[in-house]
């Protein structure tokens, strides 16, 4: 393979073959476009050659108007051409000029043709004889008569001349017997020059088994291009040259063959560049500003390195005097272009500086997006998210950087924060487990011994003692272990539709008796319509259930203890109030951690676990649970969406 990318013998067969196929393209495409646009593989010989002489007759037709201007002898020029024509003065049906008598012909034409000719008044008389009111006299010293004429072209069918009609005929004649020929050499062309083509571009600059540049490669590539350029402009100019079929054939061969090996070694040169990687290196402006370059880097360096040791306010303060400046010397250089050219000027050069300016602005809003959409991602928990820097300069991209290194401190922090809920979560269950063991023991055996009935009475109190002592610490064993389940969400959660106001009505009932005790009286206040929530029936029972025990528990004796069902902008509320027996010495968001109980000495029973169990159920079942400690008085509110009935089912 490298050989034949080698071998220069081969590439210059390529290069003339390359041209030969190209050539044979050019004239294929243009004969398959002509044989269309005459309807050559869909018509008869008889109406295409109709048609393409017809097309001839007409541009014959607006010569002979030509011929007609220029005061030519129309029948002396078609003495030796297959045309017969006849001129016909529109107002009174003089033949002005013609050839014609009757002969067949196969394809006609019309026109018309207009005329002024402006004579001297001295020659009125003459001329009012020959034009009578075609005359219209101008002022005292000239007038013009205006003359329309009837053009009439008629190709002769009878052709004994040899002409262009003539090779026309001849064309349609080679057309027909061609015209599917055509097409498989313009596919034939086509593939061909592809091949060909792909060949060249793979092997230009190869050179004993290198790439290499020959002299054209090692022109600037800019200046290159201009060449190329130039001859294209010189070549459309020079066509103005040409005024007839045959000159314009010569030149369109001679200026076709010419542009296309210029074209082909400006894209070989182009091939080479892109495999040696000097297409942008070897051009002027690169090298302008590759030497420009140096010194400007040493200039923006150290203007870089002043201004990075200011503070943001000065670099603020530097930028808005740097722009004052700038306007100023605008606005002065705009109204010296509207002093010394037009207004025009102005409107051209506010162009760009509002381009600029928007420009600028997109800019930093584009960068204010990034940043707004990065805060908002580290605020909403997205501690892996990173703020892209690409595009950011100067303080912004230093802010953004400092951001995206706050993710790893929060991260850290949460890591840590997440590993002490485990190990506690952990600690809890594990020691729950291993005292569960024992105390079933216990139990079992107290259980026993209250069986014997020991006549001791002593012994009967101590009894009483172990058997409310272990069942204590049995309900706080499972207290434990059920608070430990609810925070890490490992409850099984059954979401149905439930009847607030049965389910609390039931939990009261369950309590009538403890609240009697406790000296304190429920006041329920529901709705007299059934309302409905989606909840877990038995979670929802265990959060009533723990907050009517903290009535029991804390509740001022003597004082009442409001339970309120209300169904308020598609949300339930649940409120349980009473009156504290205690004082109330810590906030609301202590009371909701564990292990807080209302009473400072810590004299009632309770694990200080009932209220973080409850809030844990309820948002385990999508609600929300707030408490409010106003002096005394201790309120305790879950609310829910609201549920129709039957919904879930």
């Amino acid at each position: 393979m490298k050989k034949i990318a080698d071998s220069l013998a081969l590439k210059i067969a390529a290069v003339i073959l390359s041209y030969i196929t190209a050539l044979c393209l050019v004239l294929s495409v243009f004969a398959v476009v002509v044989m269309g646009y005459y309807k050559f593989y869909f018509g008869n010989r008889e109406n295409v050659t109709a048609e393409v002489l017809g097309d001839m007759a007409q541009k014959e037709a607006y010569y002979i108007t030509n011929l007609m201007y220029m005061g030519e002898n129309l029948s002396k020029y078609y003495s030796d051409k297959n045309v017969y024509f006849v001129v016909t003065e529109r107002e009174n049906g003089k033949i002005f000029s013609s050839n014609y008598n009757g002969e067949e012909y196969i394809a006609s034409a019309d026109s018309e043709a207009f005329f002024t000719d402006w004579y001297p008044i001295e020659e009125l008389p003459e001329a009012m004889e020959k034009y009578g009111d075609e005359i219209t006299v101008i002022g005292t010293d000239e007038f013009y008569v205006e003359r329309e004429y009837e053009i009439k072209v008629y190709i002769a069918e009878n052709m004994t001349k040899n002409d262009i009609f003539s090779v026309a005929v001849k064309l349609v004649e080679i057309g027909f017997k061609l015209q599917y020929a055509v097409i498989f050499i313009m596919l034939g062309s086509l593939i061909a020059f592809i091949v060909i083509m792909c060949y060249l571009y793979y092997a230009a600059g190869h050179k004993n088994g290198t790439i290499r540049l020959n002299m054209l490669d090692k022109l600037p590539f800019d200046v290159y291009a201009a060449i190329i350029a130039g001859v294209a402009i010189i070549s459309v100019l020079g066509a103005d040259i040409v005024n007839d079929l045959a000159t314009a054939i010569i030149y369109i061969f001679i200026v076709g063959t010419v542009d296309y090996f210029f074209a082909l070694g400006f894209t070989l040169s182009f091939a080479t560049r892109v495999k040696t990687g000097t297409v942008i290196k070897n051009t002027l402006i690169y090298r302008l500003i590759a030497f420009l370059g140096k010194y400007f880097k040493k200039l923006f360096g150290w203007i870089g390195y002043i201004i990075s040791n200011l503070s943001l306010v000065k670099k603020s303060v530097l930028l808005i005097c740097v722009g004052i400046i700038w306007e100023i010397a605008m606005i002065a250089f705009m109204l010296w272009m509207a002093y010394c050219y037009a207004d025009e000027a102005i409107i051209l050069l506010l162009v760009p500086i509002n381009i600029a300016g928007i420009a600028a602005v997109l800019y930093f809003s584009v960068i204010l997006q990034k940043i707004k959409k990065g805060g908002e991602r580290i605020a909403g928990g997205d501690l892996q998210y990173k703020i892209d820097t690409k595009y950011m300069y100067g303080e912004f991209k230093d802010f953004c950087n400092s951001l995206n290194n706050i993710n790893k401190g929060l991260q850290a922090a949460v890591d840590e924060k997440m590993r002490s809920e485990r190990f506690k979560t952990e600690l809890i269950t594990n020691v729950s487990h291993d005292i569960k063991t024992p105390l079933t023991s216990i139990i079992n055996y107290v259980d026993l011994i209250k069986k014997e009935n020991p006549e001791n009475e002593a012994v009967r109190q101590y009894v009483e003692v172990l058997d409310r002592q272990s069942g204590r610490l049995k309900k706080l064993v499972e207290d434990l272990v059920e608070a430990s389940k609810a925070s890490t969400g490992n409850l099984s959660v059954n979401l149905t539709v439930c009847d607030v106001s049965v389910l609390l009505g039931q939990a009261l009932g369950e309590f009538e008796e403890k609240l009697l005790v406790a000296g304190v009286k429920p006041v329920l206040r529901i709705p007299e319509k059934s309302i409905c929530i989606m909840a877990d029936g038995r979670h929802l029972w265990r959060v009533f259930d723990n907050l009517l025990s903290n009535v029991c528990k804390y509740a001022l004796p003597g004082t009442r203890a409001y339970l309120d069902v209300e169904d308020k902008d598609g949300r339930v509320n649940i409120t349980f109030r009473n009156i504290s027996r205690y004082e109330l010495n810590v906030s609301s968001d202590e009371l909701m951690e564990r292990f807080v109980r209302g009473d400072a000495s810590r004299n009632t029973e309770g694990s200080g676990l009932g209220l973080s169990i409850a809030k844990s159920l309820v948002e385990l079942q999508g609600g929300v649970m707030e408490i409010c400690v106003d002096g005394d008085l201790f309120k305790a509110t879950v609310s829910f969406d609201t549920a129709v009935a039957g919904e879930g089912v």
